[in-house]
């Protein structure tokens, strides 16, 4: 049994979890955006895949709130907030060391963090059954983690 998680956890890294082709972003980061409960507005800090659509990290009044797209109007006005370009985007398959050898990942999320980013890859499968614990599958890192895998 141990050899067929072994093989199952190598070898599901390659398909995305959106299927063949990325949906599209509703707003792009660091843009600026208008709760649809309120009068209240923020900036788009992050994006992660989550089930079958992209969160969204929105910053508002100094928190950071996950909000599905429906929830928030885009402007299609950027944030004046100055912080270095991210080395990896969406989608970009890249190797992880997690163990002695290491795996290809794709990266499934994006977040801008004290001006560095960090980046979501799921460390085990998502067909392996939830543990007790509720830990995430994602994880998130720096990019001094992670390096990119030419198509």
């Amino acid at each position: 049994m141990i050899n067929q998680i072994t093989a199952l956890e190598s070898c599901w890294h390659t398909s995305p979890p959106w299927g063949k082709a990325m949906p599209p972003l509703t707003v792009q980061i660091l843009e600026k955006v208008f709760l649809s409960s309120s009068d209240l507005s923020g900036y788009c800090s992050g994006v992660q895949w989550e089930g079958q659509e992209w969160v969204y990290a929105i910053v508002c009044l100094g928190e950071t709130l996950y909000l599905p797209a429906r929830e928030f109007c885009a402007t299609n006005i950027l944030e004046d907030i100055t912080i270095p370009i991210p080395a990896f985007e969406l989608g970009d398959v890249v190797e992880v060391d997690f163990s002695e050898k290491p795996s290809r990942r794709i990266i499934q999320g994006i977040f801008s963090l004290k001006s560095n980013w960090l980046y979501a890859v799921e460390w085990r499968s998502p067909i392996l059954e939830e543990t007790a614990s509720t830990q995430s599958r994602m994880i998130w890192l720096a990019d001094v983690d992670l390096v990119r895998i030419e198509a």
